[in-house]
């Protein structure tokens, strides 16, 4: 199952973190990795281009994390985008992907 943590602070989202596989067909034919994949991708190619203010990780496990180190208007629009996008893959496989929405208490 692939797993998305959003952690917000108050009413920003500080983190999305994705990870893990959907296992819903073979390596290469799985729809659901193959949409989640896009959104993540897109997701690293805006922030890099639009956004000084955020950590991007990726590596092979998968594993993808997109932090704000300051929260801004141009990161928030974009991290509300991108779980827009994992929510409607959610509506229709929530037996593939799993979002869990927590609150950071510093």
């Amino acid at each position: 199952m692939i797993q998305v943590i959003v952690t917000r602070s108050k009413d920003s989202i500080e983190r999305i973190e994705v990870s893990g596989h959907a296992y819903t067909n073979d390596p290469g034919y799985d729809l659901v990795c193959a949409g989640v994949s896009s959104v993540m991708t897109g997701a690293l190619n805006g922030f890099d281009q639009l956004d000084d203010n955020s950590e991007l990780i990726m590596n092979e496990e998968p594993y993808i994390s997109i932090r704000c180190m300051t929260v801004n208007k141009t990161n928030q629009i974009l991290l509300q985008f991108v779980l827009t996008q994992l929510k409607t893959i959610e509506f229709s496989h929530s037996d593939a992907i799993q979002i869990l929405e927590k609150e950071d208490i510093r």
